[in-house]
């Protein structure tokens, strides 16, 4: 892993003779930085998350992630097993219960 520059703002240094025209020259060079910095990820999805946790957290996320994807899997499952399950009539009754309407 890159070691980041430290770009944590510096203590305000007042108004006068010119210091707020330093100051400012000094925030655009910390955001022209955090810029750079963003392009050296790529840009991608999570790349800010995967530079500030540490890899154990990062491992727990992931496993958590899979957990849910698991959870709706087997909610699926279950819906696919009942329809699979429902007898052949009570489908075709539920098909017949359509009704016309009269549209004027």
């Amino acid at each position: 892993m890159m070691e980041q520059p430290d770009v944590r703002p510096a203590a305000p240094t007042g108004v006068a003779g010119g210091s707020l025209e330093a100051r400012v020259r000094e925030l655009e060079e910390q955001l022209r930085q955090v810029r750079e910095q963003q392009g050296q990820r790529g840009r991608r999805p999570g790349g800010l998350l995967q530079s500030i946790l540490p890899p154990e957290t990062r491992g727990h996320l992931r496993a958590a992630q899979r957990e849910r994807l698991l959870a709706v899997r087997s909610l699926v499952d279950a819906a696919i097993k009942r329809t699979e399950q429902q007898p052949k009539a009570e489908r075709a009754e539920r098909a017949q219960r359509a009704e016309s309407m009269r549209i004027e």
